[in-house]
């Protein structure tokens, strides 16, 4: 009786161990909101795309992966020509600094480039608190070159 006693205890106070270890490594992922729409500038460029937030265990508890859409104007001494994007990118972090790269294809469907299809990519830094419908970011890119952006999360 003892024993099954004893067995019993150990078996409760290591399952309640276990249990609160994987609570902690929960609340390290990013509560950051799914979808958002952002406007960038760039020295060249200005663009508007919808981008979306997949909080998963690919990359790490701390990291997400992004699908973003855009479309866009690239401004250049022969002209100007619009474009669409589509990118595949990684946030890090879990608190309201966080790091970015993304890259992916440009397609200019008019201007001086029209029909071109070149390759889309950048790195930066995002500001976006958890919980908050404001996102900052800045970086280099193509074809942004240095940009600033601005967006809502919802």
């Amino acid at each position: 009786m003892k024993k099954t006693c004893i067995i019993t205890v150990l078996f409760i106070v290591s399952h309640s161990l276990v249990s609160a270890q994987q609570e902690k490594i929960d609340t390290l992922k990013m509560s950051l909101n799914k979808h958002s729409i952002n406007l960038s500038y760039g020295i060249l460029s200005a663009s508007l795309s919808y981008e979306s937030l997949f909080q998963g265990k690919v990359f790490g508890s701390r990291n997400s992966t992004i699908v973003d859409y855009g479309l866009g104007g690239l401004a250049h001494w022969d002209g100007a020509s619009p474009f669409i994007n589509s990118r595949f990118g990684i946030l890090t972090g879990s608190g309201r600094r966080h790091f970015e790269a993304k890259v992916g294809a440009c397609f200019f469907f008019a201007g001086d480039m029209q029909n071109m299809l070149l390759p889309s990519g950048s790195i930066g830094y995002r500001k976006q608190k958890p919980g908050s419908h404001f996102i900052f970011r800045t970086g280099i890119g193509f074809p942004d070159a240095l940009y600033v952006s601005w967006g809502v999360s919802f």
